[in-house]
């Protein structure tokens, strides 16, 4: 594992907090690193700059005076030098045997202290053309011009010293380099401090989290004042317990509420099958008498299992529907046509059925129609009168199914497609023994194909299921 790898590892290992901190301070050592590159590079343009054009404007003011002396040789003054010269640039002249012949600082570094200092790798901002030497504490510039009168050549040195420059310089170097001491361990106190700040909410989350359990699902994380990220958070995270919460009461009730069913018609087969072994099978009408029994509660359970898968798979979002253009005349006439052979108790009327067609799923279309019929038979004394009509208006299709049953009370009309429910009242009949899941079922086939259900009903007087059902387009 290389160097790169371990400090990742370690640093992928630290708490969220400390990475923020790092982050942070590493971006301001980042941002501090810039400013003073910037500040440095501007000071050394600062420092060598103005030597070189004071250095470099002084060679031209004495090109200017030896100009002027070649016109009028015998009028040679040697101030006239001294005037040519920028604050601060000393000039010293040199014959071809050495000898100085005029020096405007005698007390300036010779040029062999000069040669000695001279330094072999100047610095960046330095210009080639010049040169640069420490002497002691200070740096000086120079630069060097010839000039050729009479077969002989004298050498023109020029200096500046920028030792005030580079004192002035490696102070602020310093200062910079305490700043940015003083300004990297500000960033990370305050970084871990605002850090810790921002997650204090994370971790109040987290503890809150930690604490609910799956038998008690009442705990929600409080919510601050504050709009921003961390409130629409928790308001997310609740809203999700809120989910499961319910999710988690309905799975609950669903399985306490199947358990019961099944254990009805269960118990009821036991009950013959016991009889059966201790009286035995020597009564023949009382064997097949039993043996109906237990062949229609397991017809029961066989239903009620039917229906749980298919709302098992509903809430899975397994349930396939193969939709195409349906004629929905057609199958209102063919399922009323096979109620009416089956069904002998009750007066069955198809009362209108207009052409109409719609885009659906064959199968369940018809598991929705014949879960609403068998509510109105089980729900209508025998006798009672069941109609379905099937009218179009416009764009919209309207299929009713009315019987003259008992009625849904006003208070439980919103509840009937709650899954389990039954009414549980005297005017109930008998026969209306069902498991309570029929109208879940037709309300997911109405939901899935934009049904809309409309349920009008008073006790006594009957019951009217209102389908209203988009056309084909």
């Amino acid at each position: 594992m290389s160097v790169i790898d371990k400090i990742k590892r370690k640093v992928n290992g630290f708490e969220i907090s400390t990475k923020i901190t790092l982050g942070y301070a590493a971006c301001f050592v980042t941002l501090l690193a810039v400013i003073n590159l910037a500040m440095w590079l501007g000071v050394m343009s600062a420092l060598y700059v103005p030597a070189e054009r004071t250095i470099t404007r002084s060679m031209e003011h004495i090109e200017k005076v030896f100009a002027a002396l070649e016109m009028n040789y015998m009028s040679f003054d040697p101030n006239a030098f001294r005037g040519a010269l920028v604050a601060g640039v000393v000039l010293r002249a040199v014959d071809e045997r050495g000898e100085v012949f005029i020096d405007t600082d005698e007390n300036y570094p010779s040029n062999e202290m000069f040669e000695a200092g001279l330094l072999k790798n100047p610095p960046i901002f330095a210009n080639a053309d010049f040169d640069v030497a420490k002497i002691g504490s200070a740096l000086i510039y120079r630069n060097e011009m010839d000039y050729t009168h009479d077969g002989e050549t004298v050498t023109l040195y020029f200096f500046r010293t920028i030792t005030s420059e580079l004192i002035l310089l490696e102070n602020l170097e310093k200062s910079l380099l305490m700043l940015d001491v003083l300004g990297v361990l500000l960033a990370i106190g305050l970084g871990y401090a605002l850090s810790r700040k921002i997650l204090t909410p994370i971790k109040t989350m987290n503890e809150l989290a930690r604490e609910i359990a799956f038998e008690k699902m009442g705990g929600r994380i409080p919510l601050g004042t504050a709009d921003d990220e961390l409130n629409e958070l928790a308001k997310t995270l609740n809203e999700m317990l809120d989910r499961l919460q319910g999710g988690i009461s309905k799975q609950q009730k669903f399985v306490s509420d199947a358990s019961h069913e099944l254990r009805t018609p269960a118990a009821v087969i036991k009950g013959y099958i016991d009889f059966i072994e201790t009286y035995g099978t020597a009564d023949e009408a009382l064997l097949k008498e039993n043996l109906k029994v237990i062949g229609s509660e397991a017809q029961n359970m066989q239903a009620l299992l039917e229906n749980l898968l298919f709302l098992s798979r509903t809430d899975q979002h397994r349930q396939k529907l193969n939709k195409k253009i349906l004629d929905l005349d057609d199958i209102v006439g063919d399922v009323m046509s096979k109620m009416k052979t089956v069904v002998k108790t009750h007066k069955v009327e198809l009362v209108k059925n207009m052409p109409a067609k719609i885009f659906g799923d064959e199968t369940t279309i018809r598991q929705m129609m014949r879960i609403f019929l068998d509510n109105a038979v089980k729900y209508t004394p025998e006798g009672g009168s069941i109609k379905v009509s099937l009218a179009v208006y416009g764009e919209e299709i309207l299929l009713s199914i009315s019987d003259s049953g008992i009625g849904i009370a006003p208070e439980n009309q919103k509840k009937i497609f709650s899954r389990f429910f039954r009414v549980d009242s005297e005017d109930l009949v008998s026969e209306a023994n069902g498991s309570g899941l029929g109208l879940s079922i037709a309300k997911w086939i109405a939901d899935n194909h934009e049904i809309k259900i409309f349920v009008a009903s008073a006790l006594g007087k009957g019951t009217t299921f209102t389908l209203r059902i988009p056309k084909a387009n």
